[in-house]
């Protein structure tokens, strides 16, 4: 039994997705290993092409932390609904699942204590985390469309009920939205102030990286249809 358990309040387990993230993910890792309300941190590497693996499976011996983080291996790569997915099918023990991506910049346990706060205490079923004051670039993304972030504490077992999230790639995180909404069920934004992440054309360069972000756009499009389809009816 995890102390959670055994003193009454929520288990929680920090699910993070990383694709190519070798030189990122280990800070994102270092803030979840100090973030006390977190039981365990869980990597889904989605079939990297990097060293993401090593980096994460070598982070937790390093810093003497090595029965909080646990590194799975999704290969091939599957995509981001399918990472979260495996991620939370190994979650089994645990009643809150907090998802993290893992090339933030500016995350502090502080932000984890928040994120967490509204889910854990019974308020909400989900919490959203909604970047402000990192750069300009995301705090104006996810002022215009805060329901992709990738920040997110939710019950695990609505998690698993969202239909079809092993295939969604990166319209994922609107999947989880729309069934929550459409579901009736209590959510809320957490701002995490001086919280960004690089964008995808600095991460890959600006022609693979606007290939990607149009990528992304297109696995989205149908989850926003649906949603738009949701109101009108």
């Amino acid at each position: 039994m995890s102390e959670s358990q055994s003193s009454g309040r929520m288990s929680v387990c920090a699910v993070v997705p990383a694709y190519n993230e070798a030189g990122r993910i280990c800070k994102v890792l270092d803030t979840l290993a100090s973030a006390p309300e977190i039981d365990a941190i869980l990597v889904v590497d989605d079939g990297s092409l990097d060293d993401t693996f090593a980096a994460a499976s070598s982070h937790g011996a390093a810093h003497g932390k090595q029965a909080k983080v646990s590194v799975l291996r999704q290969h091939p790569n599957r995509g981001k609904g399918a990472a979260m997915v495996l991620g939370a099918n190994h979650a089994q023990d645990f009643d809150v699942l907090l998802f993290f991506d893992a090339d933030l910049v500016g995350l502090s346990p502080a932000h984890v204590a928040d994120i967490l706060a509204p889910v854990t205490s019974g308020r909400v079923i989900m919490a959203l985390g909604v970047f402000r004051g990192g750069r300009g670039a995301t705090t104006l993304a996810q002022k215009i469309a805060p329901n992709i972030s990738g920040q997110r504490a939710i019950k695990r077992e609505v998690f698993l009920s969202v239909p079809a999230l092993d295939t969604s790639g990166y319209g994922v995180e609107l999947a989880i939205t729309n069934h929550i909404l459409s579901s009736g069920l209590p959510m809320t934004q957490v701002i995490l102030n001086d919280v960004t992440h690089p964008m995808k054309e600095e991460k890959l360069g600006f022609l693979p990286g606007f290939f990607s972000r149009m990528k992304m756009y297109y696995q989205m499009l149908p989850h926003i249809f649906r949603r738009f389809t949701q109101k009108r009816g």
